[in-house]
């Protein structure tokens, strides 16, 4: 009796000494706000037990206050710029960043992946809408009706809710297989959007830890809509590509395009994720590429119809041009705020890869691992063809 008590005394000892440890490793750990976006969150972080700092973030202030501050996380809104030298400037004990809106051009990736630091985002972005814009451009792009018109120019669409089905004759997705590039909740989104219309749906993620989590780790006996696989096999089958990525590079820099082998049609409603102008140009020139549909913002369409010499690409007749579309309402731009401050509390808690945009590069480990993602085979975010410069 005596030793079970004893026994007990000593588990309850080591268990509040856990528990004391974590908390104390919690409180160690402050946030840097955005005193844009600090209000919607300061009771989520209240009720968690972290530590913040709310602060009206000017342009030539973030450098001093990440370096006079000790922190450990940053959350700002997407148009706060963040250099190498801000990022530097904050020293070892930063290890994430937050982005709210709808775009990563304004940090340095690259130089956060050398840093180890983790960039999350979480976009502003209607998914939904996001998506079926997505579908009806592929539509129309696809379409008699778009194909036999007798402007010989890009086709400029002034509003949206001209792109509709109603419209359209002569298209036909049965047969074809549509490839996703960047399968984030867009992607996700417009695959059980089209997924009864076509034969197949193939997608490659070069952060496939993060799709894994984010879509199917929940539910592991749900088959995935999208066969995930490389690069390489998206472009070789694909009679649609569909472009939905995050951050700031290019998809198409140049070469990748000739390894697209059934003469796809290309769509991009993706923001950031730009394709190379000059090799999509040569591709539609050269017919390895069937058409192309593009998202702009409004106002870039509207200089656009007012210059008298349009480029060359808004010269191809196969050419489609749209605005952006899918803005949220404010109780959606919230509940992403919300979101990602959890993901960036997550991260700093248990590792939590959720929202990440670099995590292969500040983890290369994970690199190596394989999801059972593909109905056919697990596959790894290693593409077969590299089309790196030699």
């Amino acid at each position: 009796m005596i030793f079970t008590c004893l026994y007990f005394e000593a588990a309850t000892l080591e268990e509040n000494e856990i528990i004391t440890k974590k908390a104390f490793l919690m409180k160690t750990k402050r946030l840097l706000l955005d005193r844009g976006i600090a209000p919607i969150i300061h009771t989520q972080l209240n009720d968690a037990n972290i530590k913040y700092d709310d602060v009206t973030i000017k342009k030539g202030t973030l450098k001093s206050l990440l370096k006079n501050g000790d922190y450990s996380g940053l959350i700002v809104r997407s148009k706060t710029s963040i250099t190498p030298d801000i990022l530097k400037a904050a020293g070892k004990n930063l290890q994430v960043v937050g982005v709210v809106g709808d775009t990563l051009e304004n940090i340095n990736i690259n130089y956060a992946s050398r840093q180890g630091i983790l960039v999350k985002a979480a976009q502003y972005v209607n998914a939904y809408e996001v998506a079926n814009l997505s579908l009806r451009l592929i539509a129309m792009l696809m379409s008699a009706s778009f194909r036999d018109r007798i402007d010989q120019q890009a086709c400029i669409v002034k509003d949206n809710q001209n792109c509709n089905f109603e419209s359209l004759s002569g298209f036909e997705l049965a047969g074809t297989t549509v490839g996703l590039i960047g399968c984030g909740k867009v992607a996700q989104s417009l695959a059980h959007q089209i997924k009864p219309y076509c034969k197949r749906i193939i997608g490659y993620d070069n952060h496939f830890k993060s799709v894994y989590e984010n879509f199917h780790k929940r539910n592991l006996l749900d088959v995935p809509v999208i066969e995930y696989a490389s690069l390489s096999e998206v472009l070789a089958y694909s009679n649609v590509i569909s472009i939905h990525t995050a951050g700031s590079e290019k998809v198409f820099k140049g070469k990748e395009l000739y390894y697209a082998k059934q003469k796809p049609f290309i769509v991009n409603t993706s923001r950031s994720g730009l394709v190379n102008e000059e090799s999509l140009l040569a591709a539609l020139r050269e017919k390895r590429v069937s058409g192309a549909a593009m998202t702009l913002e409004p106002k870039k369409i509207k200089s656009i119809l007012s210059e008298k010499h349009l480029s060359e690409l808004f010269q191809m007749k196969n050419v489609l041009i749209a605005p952006a579309d899918g803005r949220p309402s404010s109780e959606k731009k919230k509940k992403s705020i919300r979101k990602l401050v959890r993901a960036v509390v997550d991260f700093l808690d248990t590792k939590d890869l959720s929202l990440a945009v670099n995590p292969m590069e500040v983890f290369p480990g994970s690199r190596k691992v394989k999801y059972p993602l593909s109905r056919q085979q697990s596959r790894s975010a290693r593409p077969l063809i590299s089309f790196s410069k030699k």
